[in-house]
């Protein structure tokens, strides 16, 4: 049967989609236009959810809803395979009907249990995880550790695991100047090697931990360097990391110039390593340069950029928002400050009577938002926040307890964080706020 055939009778109802393959082939078909306009795979996710199909079959409908992480996934491989089977786009595009020939050539990238080899089970079962799109966190998607298009044939791994979250790290230390670069750097530290623990427990292949790693991986990103950014507005953007790399902007190898395979290897669970190698290796990739020639749109189509980050990034963004907001009185609460509007919010969700009035004033005059948006953002956060009102024990919340609490909140709801892109058909409300004052810079 053709490809347009096929399309015709299963959105007709007369071939039930009703499996994986059947869904794999939509989805191809769906690709072949959808993936070089608009929003790539996201807008393909609305075309196959708007007729009830989804690759969350069986035992996977847990993950079945509106921008579901694992239908997204599926797109992102089958794109993969495109770019593969086109030698980059240097050649001949697989065309619609061409599906069981690509299905058999890249197998591995999209049989029904590929998922296996990139998402923990766990991951997948959050509900952040069925409402946003979020990376594997396993292993990275096929060639995305490499410039668009210039894959390097390195293997298998998650080598933008360290960067990425190493990137956020920085970005929030420029962004929330709050917190000593010392204090930042241990909770990135900590969090990150709780979060490897935690995975490690049900995958026991994950890397360990690597202090020598994170290290290198934050003195990379500049962690400990005098900021110099464009405009105040840039660490506000969205995080980008994946079209950072795309755009030969990032090196996710760059420890090479730095360190020999076996010595970068032995640092894991062991004592920081110094390097061995002089760091005068040459990048293997270059920034492509600015207009830099539709990179970042074929990048977001890809899916290449979450809509929610990794469990790393949010563990390290939720315990900064604790810090700052450890043993605080809520007279002394900063409204430039989102952890601190955050935290009068939490206690604001432990009150019969709401009266935000005030609260959504104070976020107006410190430039946080604007009027129009305040009310909405407001609702928005005590929606989330009130099913764990109503599960905490012995009413109001303590002064010890707020702190606490409100990382475990944004623990489980890092799209409060705002920091990742939603795409533009997503229905979920976004938290963005307008950019901070930089002041109160601790260094």
């Amino acid at each position: 049967m053709s490809a347009e055939a096929f399309r015709a009778n299963a959105e007709d109802g007369e071939v039930p989609v009703d499996c994986h393959d059947l869904v794999l082939r939509m989805a191809f078909v769906y690709l072949d236009e959808g993936l070089w306009d608009g929003n790539g795979v996201f807008d393909v996710v609305d075309q196959l959810h708007a007729r009830g199909w989804s690759f969350g079959q069986a035992d996977l409908k847990f993950n079945r809803n509106q921008k579901s992480t694992l239908d997204v996934f599926y797109l992102a491989q089958i794109a993969a395979g495109i770019y593969r089977s086109s030698d980059q786009l240097e050649g001949d595009l697989p065309l619609a009907d061409d599906f069981e020939s690509f299905y058999v050539q890249h197998h591995p990238l999209l049989k029904h249990d590929a998922w296996r080899q990139y998402y923990s089970p766990a991951l997948l079962a959050q509900a952040t995880s069925a409402r946003f799109y979020r990376l594997p966190d396993l292993q990275d998607l096929p060639d995305s550790s490499d410039p668009l298009g210039l894959p390097r044939q390195k293997g298998t791994g998650h080598f933008t695991k360290l960067p990425r979250w190493a990137h956020n790290a920085v970005r929030t230390r420029r962004r929330q100047p709050t917190l000593t670069v010392a204090a930042m750097t241990q909770l990135a530290h900590s969090t990150l090697e709780r979060t490897i623990s935690h995975l490690r427990e049900g995958h026991p292949g994950v890397q360990s931990y690597s202090e020598t790693q994170a290290s290198f991986w934050l003195k990379y990103m500049k962690m400990d360097s005098p900021d110099r950014l464009s405009s105040r507005s840039e660490p506000w953007n969205p995080n980008n990391f994946g079209i950072a790399v795309a755009e030969g902007g990032l090196d996710t190898w760059a420890w090479e110039a730095h360190y020999s395979r076996e010595r970068w290897q032995r640092s894991m669970d062991a004592p920081p390593l110094e390097p061995d190698l002089d760091g005068t290796r040459q990048s293997e990739v270059h920034w492509c340069g600015w207009p830099n020639g539709g990179v970042d749109v074929q990048t977001w189509r890809r899916g290449w950029e979450p809509e929610v980050g990794s469990e790393e990034e949010i563990a390290f963004l939720a315990a900064v928002a604790a810090k700052e907001t450890a043993g605080i009185r809520m007279c002394n609460l900063e409204y430039a400050v989102p952890s601190h509007t955050l935290l009068a919010l939490l206690h604001a969700a432990f009150e019969t009577d709401q009266h935000t009035e005030d609260l959504k004033q104070r976020m107006v005059d410190a430039g946080r938002i604007e009027e129009s948006r305040a009310a909405q953002w407001i609702q928005q956060v005590l929606m989330v926040m009130k099913p764990y009102v109503h599960k905490w024990p012995g009413g109001p919340l303590a002064a010890e307890d707020s702190s606490e609490l409100l990382r475990h909140i944004l623990a489980e709801n890092g799209q409060l964080f705002a920091r990742w892109k939603l795409s533009p058909c997503s229905k979920e409300f976004t938290f963005e706020l307008n950019p901070g004052p930089c002041s109160h810079v601790c260094t």
